[in-house]
C-alpha cells in the first residue's frame, strides 16, 4: 500500500506543479497558497515513505520506480488540463 500511495502522492505533487505553473502565468495570487500547501503535503509524504523504505534496496528501487510512473503520469495529467482550460 505504500508503494500505491506513494505513486498517487507523485501524480498529485507533478499536477498540481503543473497546475501552479499556470497560476503564475495567469497571475492568480490567491489560488497560489492553496496550491503551494498541496505540494508541500505531498513532499513531506513522499520523503517519510523514503525513509521508510530506507532499509532495503529493493523497496528502494520500487519505490523510485512508483514516484517515476506517478510523476510521469501527473506530467500528463497537469499537460491535459493544461490544453483545456485554453
Amino acid at each position: 500500500m505504500t508503494y500505491f500511495f506513494a505513486f498517487l502522492a507523485s501524480l498529485v505533487y507533478i499536477a498540481l506543479k503543473a497546475l501552479q505553473q499556470r497560476q503564475v502565468m495567469a497571475a492568480e495570487y490567491l489560488r497560489m497558497p492553496i496550491v503551494s500547501m498541496g505540494l508541500a503535503a505531498c513532499e513531506v509524504f513522499i520523503m517519510v515513505n523514503v525513509v521508510k523504505t530506507a532499509d532495503s534496496v529493493p523497496g528502494l528501487i520500487l519505490l523510485a520506480a512508483c514516484i517515476g510512473l506517478g510523476a510521469g503520469i501527473g506530467s500528463m495529467l497537469g499537460t491535459w488540463v493544461h490544453a483545456r482550460k485554453r
